[in-house]
């Protein structure tokens, strides 16, 4: 059972609002809708603040930037960032969501595809995500590092993988959303570049006091749990930034 997958009541919200519950009342200030434009640094390189996309700027002894590779890239202007952007190879899904007044089949919860990358768990047999009585189902497809170029057909696949499983789920379809292309991690993990130990540091080299997060940084962890560790890593040493800051102008 250590090694069981958890679904959180509630989903991943849950978790978000926790986490910003627990921010605020730590005198966190949150700003939101407002998109970071640039990293501001000195003539040294050490990080100075950010610049908002409302024309605002907020200092800052550090920074910690927690979005895909090409995102840390471009706000950070930074060569290293920008080979990772470069050689990463993400990993992407098709999602097909889909909530049901019941379901049809409810001893058959889980399925895995054998010749095709195939998924789908009804993620509310496990935990709270739908009314009592009701059913939530996740199904998905595995693909390539590129955008599908057929997205009908990609939908029409899952639809008969729940025909297979959940034979009767159009009867009692409430809701259904498909997604065509989501990212599942922004960048695999190749034996070529080392594996979780040759992906990128929460520190980035040459620039003090910006790190980043994010389920490509750090060896430890994969998906959210790299998110988690990486995240954890980066903000101890961002919380140490200002005082080797002091220490070196002492």
């Amino acid at each position: 059972l250590k090694e069981s997958v958890l679904y959180p009541d509630g989903g991943w919200q849950v978790l978000v609002d926790g986490l910003r519950a627990k921010a605020e009342s730590s005198g966190v200030k949150i700003i939101a809708e407002t998109r970071v434009e640039k990293i501001e640094r000195d003539q040294s390189g050490k990080v100075i603040g950010v610049r908002l996309a409302d024309g605002h700027w907020q200092s800052a002894d550090a920074v910690i930037i927690a979005a895909s590779p090409t995102e840390a890239a471009e706000l950070a202007e930074d060569d290293s960032l920008s080979d990772v952007a470069k050689t990463a190879i993400p990993v992407k899904a098709a999602c097909l969501d889909i909530a049901l007044e019941r379901l049809p089949q409810p001893q058959t919860t889980f399925a895995l595809g054998i010749d095709r990358p195939l998924y789908l768990s009804v993620h509310s047999a496990a935990a709270k995500l739908a009314p009592q009585g009701r059913a939530m189902i996740h199904v998905a497809m595995y693909l390539g590092s590129e955008t599908p170029a057929d997205a009908k057909a990609i939908e029409h696949e899952l639809e008969s993988l729940l025909d297979l499983v959940q034979p009767g789920w159009r009867n009692v379809l409430i809701e259904r959303r498909f997604m065509p292309s989501l990212t599942v991690v922004h960048a695999l993990a190749t034996a070529e570049q080392g594996g979780l130990k040759g992906r990128f540091g929460t520190t980035v080299p040459g620039v003090e006091g910006l790190f980043v997060a994010g389920d490509w940084v750090g060896a430890e962890g994969w998906l959210a749990d790299a998110s988690a560790a990486s995240g954890k890593r980066a903000a101890e040493l961002a919380v140490q930034a200002p005082n080797k800051a002091r220490a070196k102008t002492a």
